[in-house]
């Protein structure tokens, strides 16, 4: 899936993507050098409506897997976690990491959380004995232009999260969003 043309939308799409974008790339860059991005299947498709696979190459991507319990066999010695930030996603980095260090690998992981870092998923690294083997981020992935006039808010479970949580309910992160 690649970036849609957003040139004639009524409204100044092209800002919403291009703030994603950049987001994206400070999020990919705080591990610098080559590295292998493991990918939440959830995010592929809202991700490549922000950005191409070659932006992901520019900024050291050298290879891109899906987020699974099987461990991911890469020579890359970084390995960046781009997830939901959902406690089954936790424990299945968790598992990559334990997995590696079994096989001895000395690797480095920065985990990013979208579309935020939460305290619930930092406590389930903790209690899977991974949590000081990672660096921790998040990626507000909130509105995401999918045509000229079609925008995506990526909350998968806002209305069970509105309805149940009420912790932050996804009409102020619509509204953050716009700011």
């Amino acid at each position: 899936m690649s970036a849609v043309g957003l040139e004639n939308a009524a409204v100044n799409l092209t800002a919403l993507r291009d703030r994603a974008r950049i987001a994206l790339t400070e999020c990919i860059d705080k591990m610098r050098g080559p590295k292998a991005l493991v990918l939440d299947p959830s995010l592929s498709g809202p991700l490549g409506l922000v950005a191409e696979k070659q932006l992901l190459k520019e900024h050291g991507v050298e290879k891109t897997y899906h987020l699974r319990h099987d461990p991911i066999e890469t020579d890359q010695r970084r390995i960046l976690f781009l997830v939901r930030d959902k406690i089954p996603n936790m424990k299945a980095i968790a598992s990559q990491i334990r997995q590696h260090k079994r096989n001895r690998q000395q690797l480095d992981y920065l985990v990013i959380m979208v579309p935020r870092r939460t305290i619930v998923c930092e406590r389930v690294l903790e209690e899977e004995g991974v949590y000081n083997d990672v660096q921790l981020g998040e990626y507000d992935l909130d509105l995401i232009p999918c045509e000229e006039d079609v925008v995506s808010m990526e909350i998968p479970d806002g209305y069970r999260e509105v309805r149940r949580d009420t912790l932050q309910p996804p009409l102020r992160l619509e509204v953050t969003a716009y700011a």
